[in-house]
């Protein structure tokens, strides 16, 4: 209550002080007649009493004061007074204050830009319950189908294995599964929710979540339910659709009456069910955000395949994650123990698929499998994965901005508070305290941070929303905002205050101490020249940093350019000019492998007769992708050694891939268009898999068998093609590569042939059922060799697919080279925005050595004008001021050379081609900053001796 009582006392204070002095006078006259009449009652005259009872109190206003000091109030009017003094001194004097908040709006607003975008890719925790608990078995990074690899090598796993552990978690509260990728699927919605006959369709990327996958990551739709175990019970049952908020509102209008509707996804109605929240894009974060979750019984009509739903030896699609117990997410004894029971399981279900005998060597192996449990709580980010270390690169590098934006405030508050001293010193004599000047000191460089972070906020925005343009790499739509949210806004403001609170302080004390006698019994001259060395230590201090800094940035931004430069130069064994790049998918218009021949022979006929279109070709990944369709081989003539890599990425393609792609032929032949089903079986392998396995150059005529049952072989090698960059431009490691004929690709997968199953046929069993057809004979990359711009033919291409079919849908279409430079964006992105940052800060140093050695030359005016009249060369004066900046770079080129060489070793594995001691790119970067610093400080060099000598010694 007393607390109460002494803060609503301060308020009414504050707000009515007129009152308050009033009612103070009334109190102070009635205590003084009280005083009075009890010394009239002692024996003293009228007026001995009234004299005696004023000499008692004393002052009036000297009381008065004292009542409003002892209040918390005095405090709170003081400091708004110390604020509204700042802010007349700041209007005072407008180029100071823009030159100050501009660069400080510079350094904080890339600061903030960063940090959002870091805030957003590695820092924010899943909009879910207890997001700290999530773990997912293994980094989930990697995505697609794999087979013949040992349990949980990759993180990857199959469905029997997933289910196990659904249905008995251990330790874990519980266990779930999610499609390792999420699948581009065909969506047709009509107003009735059910014919979608006649409607366009819509391309979203779905993904397969097991029926406890919401409960387990805990997270609750904003309307409807999610799916449950009961959805996700029998495979190719289930066929319910849960809608990602944005879907909801772009597609279907925010149509409050969704639920219990349908929808078709990939030909087959889908009810709706529930709609997640905004916020929610599931437990995977890719640059396209999922749009629709259907449950994994659901897999052969999302994925248009091959069932993969088996009991034993399934192929590896599905990721899995936990949820820890609250023991385990804060105990590490508790986590480990929840890790040996997982690891535990994988081995068991290892020796199980193994067979018997198993050997001492393998047994020992299994026995060490793991797979670690990786914290979720960021949720998996294919964003954070390619960008994480770039951006923090890019947070050190605005970290630096900002520094050189903060020396540039203490050097100007320096400065400032230089030619402030009589001011000052009027202010000591009149009885103000130290603590107040340095107080008031720092309320103005904070109100000059706050200004230059409310101003960075406005340059954050669209720097941010630059960025994640960048980012989108063209999707319509991707996960990020460039909003600030309020984790970003007290990011922002905490930077500000503490810039201006450790920048400021300096100048507040060095302000403080001015002597008011000296200060006062001084001229303006020696008053500007007075402090001695500490008043020049800390200015040129600040500037060699500066230098020092700036030569950091510089040599970074200089190899990083570099790098994208060796990246873009390098050779990459194709011709990246006139090559036009398309995705299609037969099957989501509804082909049949079978249907596949007649419409490629279509479609190629179609795609040559575009004028300006040299060749055509159709595969199933382009010369260059982030995807790969590998699998181990064996070729005649060569026995491997015991664990041997035998793996190899494979293509299908047509006839004229070579050609069109311009992939050179060594050796034999290419694939032609006469390579057809009846002929024979050829294959084309690259140089790195002949110069491995067969050394001597006798790889043409062996024969081929792929690990992959619906392309078996055996292929004839017939061709040896050049090596190229089909993983991207940073794999500097020879890629096996292996060529098939997309016409010999058989129709139906072979079914497999056991003893059991032929008994039952010759004993008049059931007739076994009839052969599937071969999912392989699809493709989807489109291939046009233009004599022109490529990018012009788009528009025909469109106009030969359509004419092919008007349901074939193209999305992607890319020229060769933007191809390329999709896989070097991250490169792109942290060249460019250091190069951008470096050069911002060498102006923002040059400003500052500027504003010091301007500051010199107006201090050193009267006896510049001493020597230039005592006869002393223009030449000289010149040399004075300018051998003070070279002294100053030198101190800072000594100091940024080794701390520079320690810091590389830091992005060393961000670069390509060279080393991080590279000396041409520091020899470029100490060039550059001597160049600046030498225009920077000429200027006011030169201005010296332009000094009239007459006018400088009457100078005050």
């Amino acid at each position: 209550m007393p607390i109460m009582r002494s803060l609503i006392s301060g308020i009414r204070a504050l707000f009515h002080k007129e009152q308050r002095s009033h009612d103070m006078d009334e109190e102070l006259q009635a205590f003084q007649e009280a005083s009075m009449q009890e010394k009239i009652r002692q024996g003293m005259s009228d007026r001995q009493a009234r004299r005696a009872a004023r000499v008692e109190m004393g002052s009036t206003e000297a009381v008065k004061h004292k009542v409003r000091a002892s209040g918390w109030e005095s405090t709170a009017e003081s400091i708004w007074q110390d604020i509204h003094f700042s802010l007349r001194m700041i209007t005072k004097s407008p180029g100071f204050t823009a030159v100050a908040v501009l660069s400080l709006a510079l350094g904080i607003g890339g600061n903030t830009a960063i940090f959002t975008l870091i805030h957003q890719v590695l820092l924010r925790d899943l909009p879910v319950q207890n997001p700290q608990q999530l773990v997912t078995f293994g980094n989930s990074e990697g995505g697609g189908v794999l087979g013949g690899i040992d349990l949980g090598s990759r993180g990857m796993f199959p469905w029997y294995f997933s289910r196990q552990l659904q249905a008995n978690p251990g330790p874990f509260q519980g266990i779930a599964a999610y499609l390792s990728f999420s699948q581009r699927v065909s969506v047709h919605i009509s107003a009735t929710g059910m014919d979608t006959s006649n409607n366009a369709a819509i391309f979203a990327p779905a993904n397969l979540v097991s029926g406890n996958y919401f409960s387990v990551i805990g997270a609750q739709p904003l309307l409807g339910r999610a799916i449950t175990p009961a959805d996700d019970a029998i495979p190719g049952s289930g066929a319910v659709v849960v809608l990602s908020y944005h879907f909801w509102q772009q597609s279907l209008s925010a149509d409050p009456a969704v639920l219990g509707k349908t929808i078709t996804i990939n030909s087959t109605p889908f009810t709706v069910i529930g709609v997640m929240p905004e916020a929610f894009h599931g437990i995977k974060l890719d640059l396209e955000p999922t749009e629709l979750w259907t449950p994994i019984t659901m897999q052969t009509v999302i994925q248009q395949g091959p069932s993969l739903l088996t009991p034993q030896k399934g192929a590896y699609f599905l990721h899995l994650f936990g949820r820890l117990s609250p023991e385990a997410a804060t105990n590490k004894a508790a986590l480990a123990q929840s890790q040996a029971w997982l690891d535990q399981q994988i081995r068991t279900s290892i020796r199980a698929n193994e067979g018997t005998p198993i050997s001492s060597a393998r047994l020992q192996e299994i026995n060490r499998a793991t797979v670690p449990l990786v914290s979720a709580a960021n949720g998996v980010s294919s964003i954070r994965s390619q960008y994480g270390a770039s951006l923090r690169i890019l947070m050190a590098v605005v970290g630096l901005v900002l520094l050189i934006a903060c020396a540039n405030l203490a050097n100007f508050l320096l400065a400032r508070a230089a030619s402030r001293q009589r001011e000052i010193a009027t202010r000591l004599a009149l009885g103000s305290s130290r603590a107040r000047i340095i107080r008031q000191c720092l309320i103005e460089t904070v109100l000059l941070a706050l200004s230059g972070g409310l101003l960075g906020l406005g340059i954050a925005f669209a720097t941010t929303r630059a960025l994640i343009a960048f980012f989108s790499q063209g999707n319509p739509y991707i996960a990020m905002s460039s909003a600030p949210d309020l984790t970003v806004l007290l990011f922002t403001l905490t930077v500000s205050l503490a810039t201006g609170l450790l920048f400021g302080l300096a100048p507040a004390l060095t302000a403080a101490r001015t002597g008011s006698a000296t200060t006062l019994s001084s001229n303006a001259r020696t008053a500007q020249s007075s402090g001695g060395k500490s008043s020049r230590f800390w200015p040129k201090t600040l500037v060699a940093a500066q230098v020092m800094l700036s030569l950091l940035l510089l040599v970074g931004a200089g190899l990083f350019l570099r790098t994208l430069r060796n990246l873009q130069n390098q050779d990459f064994g194709f011709e990246r000019t006139h090559l036009l790049l398309a995705s299609f998918n037969a099957q989501l218009a509804g082909y049949q492998p079978s249907q596949t021949p007649a419409l490629y022979q279509t479609l190629l006929e179609h795609l040559s007769a575009i004028p300006g279109v040299r060749s055509a070709a159709l595969s199933a990944t382009p010369p260059i992708s982030s995807g790969a369709w590998s699998s181990t081989i064996e070729l005649s003539g060569y026995t491997p050694a015991p664990k041997e890599d035998m793996g190899s990425i494979l293509n299908r393609v047509s006839g004229r891939y070579f050609e069109t792609a311009n992939i050179p032929i060594i050796a034999g032949r290419s694939i032609a268009p006469t390579d057809s089903a009846s002929s024979l079986k050829v294959a084309v392998i690259n140089q790195a898999i002949a110069n491995h396995f067969f050394p001597k150059g006798d790889a043409i005529g062996r024969s081929l068998i792929i690990d992959i049952n619906t392309v078996k072989g055996p292929w004839r090698i017939v061709g040896i093609a050049r090596d190229t960059k089909v993983r991207g431009p940073r794999n500097t490691d020879p890629t096996r590569m292996t060529y098939i004929p997309l016409t010999q690709i058989e129709p139906f997968v072979p079914a497999p042939v056991t003893s059991s199953a032929a008994s039952s046929v010759r004993s008049g069993g059931p007739v076994p059922a009839p052969p599937e057809e071969n999912p392989d004979r699809f493709v989807g990359t489109i291939l046009v060799r233009t004599t022109g711009d490529p990018a012009k033919a788009i528009a025909d291409l469109r106009a030969a697919v359509a004419a092919t079919d008007p349901n074939l849908a193209l999305f992607n279409i890319t020229t060769i080279h933007d191809q390329v430079s999709a896989f070097m964006t991250d490169d792109e992105l942290i060249s460019s925005l250091t190069a951008i940052f470096s050069l911002l800060a060498l102006v923002l140093a040059s400003i500052g050595l500027y504003g010091v050695m301007t500051y010199n030359v107006v201090r050193r005016t009267n006896e510049i004008g001493i020597r230039i009249a005592l006869g002393s060369q223009l030449g000289s004066v010149l040399w004075m001021i300018l051998k003070e900046s070279l002294l100053l770079l030198a101190i800072g080129i000594a100091i940024g050379v080794p701390i520079t060489l320690a810091a590389g070793r830091t992005i060393q594995s961000q670069l390509f081609g060279l080393n991080a001691t590279d000396p041409q790119t520091i020899l470029a970067a100490i060039l550059t900053i001597s160049a600046v610093t030498l225009i920077a400080a000429w200027l006011p060099a030169h201005r010296a001796t332009k000094v009239n000598p007459v006018v400088a010694l009457r100078y005050e």
